[in-house]
């Protein structure tokens, strides 16, 4: 039953909390954003924030400990070709990205983790596909455990989100988690939205509401929650 499910923040549980939920729900989320420029309309932390959002509502559903989230990406939207934004961003190298991701799993193993879920709210590549690269490596050298490397937008149908930054996917997302940090009013009225002025790439952020982020959030628990059983009935 759901009442019966066992599940914490890594980082505010004492030793005794986490060995409890540890030893029935041996699983680990790993919420991993980024510091990004998202427009006048959205946060810098918007990648971070869905993430460690979502994190924590699979493990409310399937159980395990959240980790605090990692706010560490490369290849984002300031080093895009034909845009001007070098401020409200900050940026690491692909080598960091790949050496921290290596040194979580690492560590996440020796705490005798069974199946690790790390979610990048962040999909510039090859961010993304280094991370998926390194839960392949670790899935070969770990065959007892599984590492599972993933965006929200991989287990959503495409017809409620697709990868996008800052429009109207990742915007209707962010009203639902956290309203008070959109500001819709900021983007123009007279003009079709860019990528080159608005950092927008996606369908029109405009049209964003918190219902229509509640639809993305409720098909990814419903799905993510589907993977993750066949998962434990293999590692668990």
């Amino acid at each position: 039953m759901k009442d019966e499910i066992k599940w914490g923040d890594f980082d505010k549980m004492r030793p005794t909390q986490i060995e409890e939920i540890k030893k029935d729900y041996p699983i680990a989320y790993l919420p991993w954003g980024a510091i990004e420029y998202h427009g006048r309309h959205n946060p810098t932390g918007l990648d971070t924030h869905k993430t460690a959002h979502l994190c924590s509502l699979l493990a409310k559903e399937v159980g395990g400990l959240v980790f605090p989230p990692i706010s560490l990406a490369a290849n984002l939207i300031k080093s895009y070709p034909g845009v001007d934004f070098p401020n409200h961003s900050i940026e690491f190298s692909e080598k960091l990205i790949q050496l921290i991701c290596e040194e979580y799993f690492e560590q996440l193993a020796e705490q005798n983790f069974k199946i690790v879920v790390l979610l990048s709210g962040h999909a510039g590549e090859p961010h993304l596909q280094i991370l998926r690269d390194v839960a392949r490596d670790f899935n070969n050298k770990y065959p007892n455990k599984y590492f599972w490397a993933l965006a929200e937008f991989d287990v959503i149908p495409d017809h409620l989100l697709v990868a996008n930054h800052s429009a109207l996917g990742e915007t209707s997302l962010q009203l639902y988690f956290e309203p008070e940090t959109v500001d819709l009013h900021s983007l123009p009225k007279d003009r079709e939205i860019s990528l080159e002025i608005d950092a927008v790439s996606g369908e029109d952020p405009r049209s964003s509401t918190a219902e229509h982020g509640e639809l993305i959030v409720n098909s990814f628990i419903k799905n993510a929650t589907e993977k993750l059983g066949g998962i434990i009935k293999n590692y668990i």
